[in-house]
């Protein structure tokens, strides 16, 4: 190949280049080169961006698989116990040991409880004394579940009165709880 037969060459697809542009510019004009220009500025943008879609991707689905096979927290089952009967509702020497219990179910739920507020209640009509826990816990959703089940299920004596869930803002990765638990005890006869 001699350098006149590649400048002829070039000066024919220079000539090709400028009929298909002159013909582009006639029949379709600027909105044409603009949509052409947009559709590339499309493909530059998804073949930079694609990796890091597909590793978000394999990061969400890792994450699923392993909330799927992660045990449940024990749910709490009312009917599994039946109805209390006065037998069953313990005196209040057992106050201490409850409130143990409570404060280790926080802790094997993975919560803080950093203090706990008890009041003792007057008594009701059926001789029972009532008393009430509020405990602040620091924690995740799955913990407090899991808190609030293990407390109802090793108590059978207690209710669980309100719980407060807030969290500080939509990234943080703990709330706040406040849960309201009635422990009711029969009075002790002299």
């Amino acid at each position: 190949m001699t350098a006149a037969s590649l400048k002829l060459q070039l000066r024919t697809a220079r000539q090709a280049g400028r009929a298909v542009s002159t013909a582009w510019q006639r029949h379709l004009g600027r909105p044409a080169w603009v949509a052409l220009l947009l559709l590339a500025t499309a493909l530059a943008l998804q073949t930079l961006w694609r990796p890091a879609l597909q590793r978000d991707a394999a990061q969400l689905e890792a994450r699923r698989t392993a909330l799927a096979s992660a045990p449940a927290p024990r749910a709490f089952d009312a009917s599994a116990r039946g109805p209390l009967s006065a037998a069953d509702i313990p005196s209040a020497r057992q106050r201490g040991r409850d409130l143990e219990t409570l404060v280790e179910a926080a802790q094997r739920a993975g919560l803080t409880l950093e203090r706990a507020d008890y009041s003792l209640g007057a008594a009701t009509a059926g001789a029972l004394t009532r008393v009430e826990a509020t405990l602040p816990l620091t924690g995740s959703y799955a913990g407090v579940r899991r808190f609030v089940a293990d407390v109802l299920n090793e108590l059978p004596h207690a209710a669980l009165e309100s719980l407060q869930l807030e969290r500080a803002n939509a990234q943080a990765k703990e709330l706040q709880a406040t849960a309201r638990l009635v422990l009711f005890y029969s009075e002790e006869t002299p």
